[in-house]
């Protein structure tokens, strides 16, 4: 269990929330779109990430609750780590589905290995601002997301869709019932993403997600920055080296 505090912005004003979240879920699989979803696929394919089948969407990746985080900074093993702009669901434990924006952050060389292990050493990061789902899903459709990254100092746009491209977080979070045992507390899910404007994953050292709401005239954002921790050994952290450690590892 992984306590966190938000702010809930609503019609009548703002209030805080506090959850006490029992399970997270990254899930996959979730664009309405199959040749959009496959474009983000193939940039992760491109770095020797396996090939994926789900039969029945969605993927759904259990992520330890201690890696759901509001920080603006994150430390990282390794260099070849990314984000992405996500929709993130947020179920009370009385059933109440809260909306935001999040990016789980992902080690893009573990995850050639095993998917769910290189999204687990990286933490999955949210905005510390919610909407309520009731108050936004006559208008969900027109919301936007967006992603920019600071990389070797130059400020990028890296992502820039419609939610209307994924399914919505009422459909995420029945697709999680479907497919688990009976969550017994609050639980957050993130969507998955898009593929990137360049149609490349960048290795940045700061991002930016940001979900605009033009009906209510309103956003959430949110920015961290990232440390990779081997940068500061002298004979470590080497993008050659830490593939073949993680091929050693999965061997054994």
């Amino acid at each position: 269990m992984a306590t966190r505090d938000f702010t809930v912005h609503t019609k009548d004003g703002d209030r805080p929330l506090t959850v006490d979240f029992v399970r997270c879920y990254n899930l996959g699989f979730t664009m309405r779109d199959p040749v959009k979803m496959q474009e983000h696929l193939q940039e992760c394919y491109d770095l020797g990430i396996k090939e994926l089948i789900v039969e029945r969407p969605p993927l759904v990746m259990p992520i330890s609750t201690w890696a759901v985080l509001t920080d603006d900074h994150i430390e990282v093993q390794r260099p070849r780590t990314s984000g992405e702009v996500e929709i993130v669901t947020v179920v009370d434990k009385d059933g109440t589905l809260y909306v935001g924006v999040g990016s789980d952050h992902t080690d893009r060389s573990l995850e050639g290995y095993d998917i769910p292990w290189g999204k687990q050493v990286a933490p999955n990061v949210v905005a510390r601002d919610l909407w309520v789902w009731d108050e936004v899903k006559d208008h969900w459709d027109q919301v936007q997301m967006k992603c920019s990254v600071i990389d070797n100092g130059e400020e990028v746009a890296y992502q820039d869709c419609l939610v209307s491209e994924f399914w919505t977080p009422a459909e995420m979070a029945q697709g999680v019932r479907e497919s688990t045992q009976p969550i017994d507390g609050p639980f957050i899910l993130f969507s998955g993403t898009v593929v990137s404007l360049e149609k490349k994953l960048r290795f940045a050292e700061s991002w930016t997600i940001t979900m605009i709401d033009p009906v209510l005239d309103r956003r959430l954002e949110h920015t961290y920055t990232v440390t990779v921790l081997a940068s500061d050994v002298l004979n470590d952290g080497s993008a050659s080296g830490e593939v073949a450690s993680a091929a050693s590892l999965v061997g054994q």
